[in-house]
């Protein structure tokens, strides 16, 4: 008797039941795939030990996220839950998820970080939210934390990135070096002369299309863009224009170029790996 029942144990060592299998490898790991990203996402930070804060990580450029993953695996105090640049995915995965941290890029794949940003606090007020913008300005900054958001970085804050997390998950505001003495600046001058002042007036969605007006992209294909109709955007086109005292789309069009300009928000697209050269930057493997 007792050596049939070895012979049984070992046959069931040999031959586990694949169901079982598959539904524990399921549990521990889900793919996710869309036009432009593969996010692959394990929950693998439940172990013996004490659980690691998890991270979500929404960046439209893919060597930014690598940059991100890269900080995060040097540190081993947080495990990565997702990672992608396309916002309808990332709801998706903080849903799922329900990380202690979101990276959140200010512009991504068909949204805008700031609405995202919204999204989340919505969602999940108590989600710690790091904004990371292509450049620094003091307008972003408030634009981000009156969204919700608990910290701001630039792309030249890199070595920041994890101090910033500590300091939100202890439910402290954090703001990276290079932004900081703007926001300063702009408090102690007041907002009267800032250069941002008459934009200032507009709403976070108004704001939105507004940078993608001055980068010439059509009416049409805003509206694709967004997921709007043509008739929302000129709708928003109307309001933008009363609020700037313009009158034409041809004004509104100048406007939005000349504050594009000088905001410098456009150079990412000129010349991303150039913009993200510092810090960020993980090169990726060529396949």
């Amino acid at each position: 008797m007792p050596q049939r029942k070895n012979r049984r144990l070992g046959t069931g060592a040999l031959n586990p039941r694949p169901k079982t299998r598959e539904q524990r490898r399921s549990a521990e790991k889900s793919v996710h795939r869309s036009k432009k990203s593969l996010t692959v996402v394990s929950d693998d930070v439940s172990g013996k030990g004490p659980t690691k804060p998890k991270v979500l990580v929404v960046h439209r450029i893919g060597f930014v996220r690598s940059g991100v993953l890269s900080l995060i695996a040097k540190s081993m105090q947080f495990a990565v839950c997702g990672e992608t640049d396309d916002a309808p995915l990332a709801r998706e995965l903080f849903v799922r998820h329900k990380p202690n941290v979101v990276v959140v890029g200010l512009r991504l794949s068909g949204a805008d970080g700031i609405q995202l940003i919204k999204d989340f606090r919505s969602l999940n007020p108590a989600a710690a939210i790091l904004a990371v913008s292509e450049h620094a300005d003091a307008f972003s900054a408030q634009r981000v934390f009156r969204a919700g958001a608990r910290a701001y970085l630039t792309i030249e804050d890199a070595p920041e990135l994890l101090r910033a997390f500590d300091e939100m998950l202890t439910g402290h505001p954090y703001v990276g070096a290079s932004v900081l003495p703007l926001i300063l600046s702009n408090f102690a001058g007041g907002h009267k002369h800032s250069r941002n002042s008459e934009i200032n007036s507009l709403s976070d969605r108004e704001l939105e299309i507004f940078s993608f007006i001055g980068r010439g992209v059509s009416v049409s294909e805003l509206a694709n863009e967004l997921h709007v109709s043509v008739k929302t955007i000129e709708t928003h086109q109307m309001r933008m224009k009363e609020k700037l005292a313009l009158h034409t789309a041809a004004e509104l069009r100048q406007k939005a170029r000349d504050w594009l300009a000088k905001s410098a928000v456009n150079r990412i697209r000129e010349d991303p790996e150039a913009a993200y050269g510092n810090g960020w930057h993980v090169r990726e493997p060529s396949h």
